[in-house]
């Protein structure tokens, strides 16, 4: 029996509840995250195979690294925008534990970051990327990457096209092989049902965009994908302070919003719910990549406005309908670009794309559930897994649900905050009084405990980290 380790918050084969996921934020900031495991397990899950996943951003130990070792046979990592400057330390923990390894480490599907029509000028990002890369092919034939724009990024830093790394998209796409979901195009009305999805940093012309539509379609839904929205929609968790300097108008903040009251605002903490939700849409469109990749997957067309390059090189690579956010006018209307749009198009060499896919899989010794020409060749372990789950339906915002419904999650929301504080009370009693004392001033609002202190929360816990690096380890 080979085994194999997958890059993922969670298991894509285990029905998580909302809380646990939520509360701590097993969906790596972003229900879209949730995509590339779901679909890389789905391929790479034969017979006489077993998936277990991993999160590198966590802190492996010794005992970890050898385990992993002796255990497993290889260690696959699904990557989204992994190039940029806010995910360098991650990308170093990633290195260090590919550094560690014996087995072979392949990359699937990794992307760089920068604004349309720029280049990326981060010499900290630079030399990361580079140590990662060489780390990397260390372990494995060649390395996968989103599209052309990280592809000419790894160029400039000294790596060599087709040696080095290659060109293959997003994995998520070959979800269902070389066929994608038939897809049913209806006209679009102010009666159409829709899905849209949003980014809260794109600028006031976008936002403005989104209103005016949901205005002329008032049958939607609203999905909010980062975690900093749905903790907040879930159980009124506050924004970080960094998360935006200035909510631009028409977006939903507050859990209790007009979109969230209303039932419009929902998300979701697994795929296949996510999944059902999308296939009974007629429409989804907005600024989010995966929330609309994951509308195709669900069979149902989609349109995207484009804000930067890692959105851009997807939807190129793709062929999926979008537009510029910079093309954006006062008059745009949701209607025309529906009407123009060519939704064939994402057809149109996707069985070629996904040949070059797995050929970029056999490259690295990987084994899939396809044959030589793209064909299941016996069965899909994977989804037999999935009929023996059940996974949580939709997620409504806290204003949008029943009074028990609201308890319930008030008590779960104390229940994680109670086993955390029982773990940091065995490890260090200086982390219980920080945690407790963020829990009150952020959460419930309230004036901190006795042990507080002016010394800013953060500073605090990382001294206290280092006084119990020892213990957590033991």
């Amino acid at each position: 029996m080979k085994r194999i380790l997958v890059r993922a918050g969670m298991s894509p084969l285990v029905g998580y509840d909302p809380m646990d996921v939520i509360y701590n934020n097993l969906i790596g900031n972003n229900i879209g995250n949730m995509l590339f495991p779901y679909s890389v397990s789905r391929t790479l899950m034969r017979e006489d195979v077993l998936i277990d996943t991993i999160n590198p951003a966590k802190k492996c130990t010794k005992w970890d690294i050898k385990t992993i070792n002796e255990k497993y046979d290889c260690l696959v990592l699904p990557f989204a925008n992994a190039f940029r400057a806010s995910f360098i330390g991650e990308l170093k923990k990633v290195t260090k534990l590919v550094k560690q390894l014996k087995i072979p480490c392949i990359v699937v599907g990794v992307g760089a970051q920068a604004g349309i029509d720029k280049t990326i000028k981060n010499k900290e990002l630079d030399d990361a990327v580079k140590e990662f890369m060489k780390a990397i092919l260390q372990k494995s034939a060649i390395v996968g990457l989103r599209g052309e724009f990280t592809a000419e990024y790894l160029k400039q830093l000294g790596f060599t096209a087709e040696k080095d790394y290659t060109v293959i998209g997003c994995p998520s796409m070959y979800m269902y092989g070389k066929e994608l979901p038939a897809m049913e195009v209806k006209e679009l009305t102010p009666d159409s049902n829709v899905s849209t999805n949003s980014k809260i940093s794109l600028s006031q012309k976008f936002h403005d965009f989104m209103y005016r539509s949901r205005q002329a379609i008032p049958n939607y839904h609203y999905v909010p994908q980062v975690i900093e929205e749905i903790s907040r929609m879930y159980m009124g968790k506050p924004y970080p302070s960094s998360f935006c300097k200035k909510v631009p108008n028409h977006f939903p903040v507050e859990f209790t919003d007009p979109m969230y009251q209303s039932g419009k605002g929902i998300t979701f903490v697994n795929v296949p719910s996510w999944l059902n939700y999308l296939s009974e849409k007629d429409f989804s469109f907005g600024s989010r990549i995966h929330g609309n990749i994951a509308s195709i997957l669900a069979g149902t067309p989609c349109y995207i406005v484009v804000s930067d390059s890692r959105i851009k090189e997807l939807v190129d690579y793709h062929h999926i309908p979008y537009m510029l956010e910079k093309d954006l006018k006062d008059d745009t209307n949701i209607f025309d670009l529906h009407n123009k749009a060519d939704f064939g198009a994402i057809r149109k060499g996707h069985e070629e794309r996904f040949m070059r896919y797995l050929d970029f899989l056999t490259q690295n010794g990987l084994k899939t559930i396809y044959d030589k020409d793209g064909n299941i060749e016996k069965s899909v372990p994977f989804d037999e897994r999935l009929k023996e789950t059940t996974f949580a339906p939709r997620v409504e915002a806290f204003s949008a649900v029943s009074a028990e419904e609201q308890l319930n999650r008030l008590q779960g929301m104390h229940s994680q905050v109670h086993k955390q504080n029982v773990y940091f009370k065995n490890v260090s009693p200086g982390i219980k009084n920080i945690v407790s004392d963020w829990f009150h001033i952020n959460v419930l609002g309230q004036k901190p405990g006795p042990h507080y202190s002016r010394q800013p929360l953060v500073r605090r816990y990382k001294a206290e980290l280092k006084r119990t690096k020892k213990k957590v380890e033991e």
